[in-house]
């Protein structure tokens, strides 16, 4: 897979090198997403957060599991001293603990999974913004990362070509357009 993006971006240089579109020369940069967020002191600290919150929601399930097992074991003890009544009364507990158990858990999870969504978004956004302005800043054509393009100089840009030829074209008049 790396090998068809190294290629793709190779063409990508190539075709932009030999359009000669404007007057600086290409100038490209590269940026490791991956490594940029695990050594930004904001993503380091959101995840120290996340991992106190983390322990916090393991020791309330394993809180509550024990409370289960206990429980469980309790009815094991008693159980032939039950009457039917009793038995399924018991057993509807020990169901409803579990529920109760499960729901907590996917509630947790969603939880953290939304703070670290959120934490890693902040982090996201700030980071394109900054790549934006090291871009415009230094004259770069394109700076990559290893999955698509975070910053393309305006000069090349050419979206408002595309769509007036997509235009033109659903109208019959279009680049390749059937005459």
């Amino acid at each position: 897979m790396r090998v068809k993006r190294f290629f793709g971006a190779l063409g990508l240089l190539a075709l932009l090198h030999t359009a000669g579109a404007w007057a600086d020369p290409l100038k490209i940069g590269f940026v490791d997403l991956d490594q940029a967020l695990r050594e930004l002191p904001e993503a380091q600290a959101g995840a120290a957060t996340l991992n106190k919150q983390i322990e916090v929601k393991q020791k309330e399930i394993e809180a509550k599991r024990q409370q289960i097992d206990a429980f469980q074991k309790e009815l094991e003890k008693d159980f032939p001293k039950l009457s039917n009544a009793q038995r399924q009364e018991r057993e509807a507990q020990l169901q409803s603990m579990i529920i109760s158990l499960q729901q907590f858990q996917r509630q947790a999870q969603d939880g953290l999974n939304y703070q670290r969504n959120q934490i890693l978004k902040n982090l996201q956004d700030r980071l394109v913004k900054v790549v934006s302005n090291i871009g415009r800043a230094g004259h770069y054509t394109v700076i990559l990362n290893d999955k698509s393009v975070l910053y393309v100089n305006g000069a090349i840009d050419i979206t408002p070509q595309v769509v007036a030829a997509m235009t033109d074209k659903s109208n019959g008049k279009g680049v390749g357009a059937a005459k």
